[in-house]
C-alpha cells in the first residue's frame, strides 16, 4: 500500500534525522572535551618543564576559539540539521589538520584516520564517501608538502599511509552499512507492527459483519482474493504494497453492513424499495467508519464507490466512468462475481461460467471496459479461488475457527 511505503520512508528519514541531530551534538561536545584536555595536558607539562609533550598550545587555543565561535552561532542562530552536520564535519577536519601541524610528533598523520570513522557514524553513504575522499586528499597533501617527521620520509611511507587510510575507510563504510541496516530493521519492525494492527482491526470488522449474515460468510475474503487476482493483470498494480491496498480494500468493502438490520440482510424475499434504500447506505456509513480508523483512511474511496457503475447508474453518488477510483472499479467486478457465485438468502448461486458471461455482458455498462482484457486473463485465477472456497470441508473448518 502506497501509504505504508510512504510512512516507512518518512519514519526512516525521521530516525536518521534524530540520529544525526544527536550525533552532531555528541561529536561537537567530544571535540570540546578532547581539545580542552589537550590544552590542560600540554600546559601542565610546559609549566613543569617535563619532556612529555611537543604540542603547540597556541594551535590548540585556536581550535578552542573556533569551537566557541561555532557554539555561539549554533546557540543564537538557526541552522538546519543538514547544515549543522556539514559544519561539524568541516570543524573536525579543521581540528585534525591543526593537530597534524601542532602535535609535534612523528605519527601526527594518523589523526586523519578518524575522518572515515566519524563519517560512517552518520549512516549516509554519499556523505561518507565524499568526506573520506576529502580526508585522504588532505592526508596526501600534508604528507607530501609538509612532512613533519624526525626521520626521512619517502614515497613508500606516503603510499603506506594512504593504503592504511583506505583500509580504515573500507571498514568504516562497513560500519556505516551495519548502522543503516540496524536503523532499517527498526523501522521495518515498527511498520510490520502497524500492518499487523491494521490487519487485526480489519479482521475484527469482518467477523462483526459476517456474523450477522450466514449467507455472506467468507464473502469479504473471497472478494479480496478476486480483486487481487484481477489487479495483478494490470501494469499499475505490480507492486506488493499496491496489491496489499487492494486486498485490504476487498476485506473491508462491506463494513458498512454492520449498521444494516439483520432482518433486511437475511430477508429471503425481494427487498422493498425502502429496504433497498437502507441497504444502499452501507457504502456511505462504511466510508465514514473507515476514515475514522487510523491506518485505514486511504480505503475510504474504495468502500464508498464499490457499488458505482460505469454508466453512472450505481450508488451512492451516481458517478460514472473514471470519476470513481480504479480500485473501486476492480472491487465492483470482484464483488459482483462473488455475489453471483454465492448462495444468498433470496436465491441460489449461479454456475461459474454463467457468472463469467454476466460479467462480460456488463462490460461498458456496469463494469469498466478497460478491465475487459484483465478479466479475461484473470479467469483461471478466479476459477481456482472459486473451487478452493467452495470446498465444504474448508468452509466447515473456517466456520469452526470463527466460532
Amino acid at each position: 500500500m502506497n501509504k505504508i511505503t510512504q510512512e516507512k520512508e518518512q519514519l526512516l528519514k525521521q530516525t536518521f534525522k534524530k540520529h544525526n541531530q544527536k550525533l552532531n551534538h555528541q561529536i561537537f561536545k567530544i571535540s570540546f572535551i578532547y581539545i580542552m584536555l589537550s590544552i590542560i595536558w600540554n600546559t601542565i607539562f610546559g609549566w613543569l618543564n617535563l619532556p612529555f609533550s611537543r604540542a603547540s598550545v597556541t594551535i590548540l587555543l585556536v581550535c578552542i576559539s573556533v569551537w566557541l565561535i561555532l557554539f555561539f552561532l549554533f546557540r543564537f542562530m538557526t541552522f538546519s540539521p543538514h547544515i549543522i552536520k556539514h559544519i561539524v564535519l568541516l570543524f573536525v577536519m579543521f581540528v585534525i589538520v591543526c593537530l597534524y601541524f601542532g602535535s609535534g610528533y612523528t605519527e601526527s598523520w594518523s589523526y586523519f584516520l578518524l575522518v572515515p570513522i566519524i563519517n560512517s557514524l552518520y549512516s549516509d553513504r554519499t556523505l561518507s564517501i565524499i568526506y573520506s575522499v576529502f580526508g585522504m586528499l588532505c592526508l596526501a597533501a600534508v604528507s607530501i608538502y609538509f612532512p613533519i617527521n624526525s626521520f626521512y620520509i619517502d614515497s613508500i611511507d606516503i603510499s603506506n599511509r594512504i593504503l592504511l587510510y583506505i583500509i580504515v575507510a573500507t571498514f568504516s563504510y562497513l560500519l556505516l552499512t551495519k548502522l543503516y541496516t540496524l536503523h532499517n530493521k527498526q523501522v521495518n519492525t515498527i511498520i510490520h507492527s502497524m500492518e499487523m494492527t491494521i490487519e487485526q482491526v480489519v479482521q475484527s470488522f469482518i467477523v462483526a459483519v459476517e456474523a450477522k449474515d450466514q449467507y455472506t460468510f467468507g464473502h469479504s475474503e473471497r472478494v479480496s482474493q478476486y480483486a487481487v487476482a484481477l489487479a495483478k493483470q494490470l501494469p499499475a498494480f505490480q507492486e506488493e504494497q499496491k496489491l496489499k491496498y487492494i486486498r485490504l480494500s476487498g476485506l473491508i468493502h462491506d463494513i458498512g453492513k454492520i449498521n444494516i438490520p439483520e432482518q433486511i440482510l437475511t430477508k429471503p424475499t425481494r427487498l422493498t424499495d425502502k429496504e433497498y434504500e437502507i441497504i444502499k447506505t452501507h457504502t456511505t456509513f462504511g466510508a465514514q467508519m473507515v476514515e475514522k480508523v487510523e491506518g485505514l483512511e486511504e480505503l475510504k474511496s474504495s468502500v464508498l464507490y464499490h457499488h458505482e457503475k460505469w454508466d453512472g447508474t450505481g450508488y451512492p453518488t451516481g458517478a460514472k466512468g473514471k470519476e470513481t477510483p480504479i480500485v473501486a472499479r476492480i472491487l465492483a467486478v470482484a464483488d459482483a462475481f462473488d455475489a453471483m457465485t454465492s448462495t444468498r438468502a433470496y436465491r441460489d448461486e449461479l454456475p461459474i461460467e454463467e457468472a463469467f458471461e454476466r460479467l462480460e455482458a456488463g462490460i461498458g455498462t456496469q463494469f469498466d471496459p478497460n478491465l475487459a482484457k484483465a478479466i479475461e486473463h484473470a479467469k483461471p485465477a478466479f476459477r481456482e479461488i472459486y473451487y478452493d472456497s467452495h470446498d465444504p470441508l474448508d468452509e466447515f473448518e473456517e466456520l469452526t475457527d470463527l466460532l
